[in-house]
């Protein structure tokens, strides 16, 4: 789709020219009505190529900030004997696995877990030529959906793990200090939650804005029938 948006201005540019040619040519052989006609064309053409060239320019912007690429999927299975706890299964987008130091799996405690990053986010017209937000995973946690009070804030106890390590320069500190001078938007931190249970499977991706964390079909029926004890899908009951 993108490619028609850099045809139809080089076609029109080239009738452009060629056109503007041509009407050179009849003034120069004393032809001024033909000359100019073909002169009223040519800029014509160019201006069409012009403004299709920018439109599609533009176009492709909101193209590229809508684009969405693949972080991770997390997987979760219950501890058995340990209410509320989970082995995390994390694949990365590279096809590499999360795990401890001592090599085993890591584990999650709560209801619910959060995945967080560092986002880099750059203009929209770094967008447009290619430039997309870039992120470091941060860490991921499991938590307790009610950890806070009504009337006041509590204590809230959250267990996570560290996704990355931060050597050499800290290019996200960096960024807030020089980013604009780059044509770096902004720099921030990117999080979402979902409810972590038996069997939960998730597909996180990052679109130039935010992590966002999808369940599966099949996860989308297990959270329904523990939130509405015995719904079943339309696909049917889910186990």
């Amino acid at each position: 789709m993108g490619l028609i948006w850099w045809i139809l201005p080089a076609v029109a540019g080239v009738i452009g020219l060629m056109l503007l040619f041509a009407g050179f040519g009849k003034l120069a052989q004393l032809k001024p009505m033909a000359g100019g006609g073909r002169l009223f064309f040519g800029v014509g053409f160019l201006g069409i190529a012009g403004v299709v060239a920018f439109a599609g320019l533009n176009l492709q912007t909101y193209k590229r900030l809508t684009y969405e690429r693949d972080v991770a999927n997390i997987k979760f299975a219950a501890v058995q004997g340990a209410p509320d706890t989970y082995k995390v299964d994390v694949t990365f987008s590279d096809g590499q696995k999360l795990l401890e130091a001592t090599g085993a799996q890591p584990i999650l405690k709560g209801n619910q877990f959060e995945i967080g990053a560092q986002v880099i986010k750059f203009q929209p017209v770094a967008n447009m030529l290619g430039y997309d937000s870039i992120y470091r995973l941060d860490y991921i946690e499991g938590r307790e959906a009610k950890r806070f009070s009504s009337d006041a804030v509590t204590d809230a106890q959250t267990n996570g793990i560290a996704l990355t390590q931060n050597p050499g320069l800290d290019v996200h500190a960096l960024a807030e200090k020089e980013g604009p001078r780059f044509g770096i938007d902004a720099q921030y931190g990117s999080a979402t939650y979902q409810p972590m249970g038996d069997g939960f499977e998730y597909n996180v991706n990052i679109t130039q804005d935010a992590l966002v964390a999808r369940p599966t079909e099949a996860t989308k029926g297990l959270i329904q029938k523990g939130t509405y004890p015995g719904f079943q899908s339309t696909g049917g009951s889910t186990q």
